[in-house]
């Protein structure tokens, strides 16, 4: 078994071991975005190009978010893998290699490319 799969293994069972289990999946989803708040107050009032100031605090919040979102999965019998998969074949369609490998694509562009492919596939 892999690191992954022993992570979320150990998430379930701690759920479990609490009667955290069947939990709604609306009030997952608030709470993965009330924890990418929070990760993202670590952010506030700071220019983007600072260097991270608190990275324990900020991994502790990365892990929160990694928790909900493992929780939330389950629950919802979702495997992180097979949808990240997917997403990742979607996204090489929308922004091909080819146009986004530049270093530095115009917004024009990206906007562009991201109204061609909804109007295509309706995304």
């Amino acid at each position: 078994m892999d690191k992954y799969q022993q992570t979320l293994k150990n998430i379930d069972k701690f759920n479990r071991d609490r009667h955290w289990k069947n939990l709604s999946l609306e009030d997952l989803a608030k709470s993965i975005c009330i924890e990418s708040a929070e990760l993202l107050e670590h952010f506030q009032w700071s220019s983007s190009r600072k260097k991270i100031r608190d990275t324990e605090k900020i991994s502790l919040e990365v892990a929160d978010i990694f928790w909900y979102l493992a929780t939330f999965c389950h629950e919802a019998k979702i495997d992180l893998l097979i949808a990240m998969a997917k997403k990742i074949k979607i996204l090489e369609t929308k922004y091909p290699k080819e146009v986004f490998a530049e270093k530095a694509v115009s917004e024009e562009i990206y906007l562009k490319y991201k109204q061609e492919y909804r109007n295509k596939f309706g995304r």
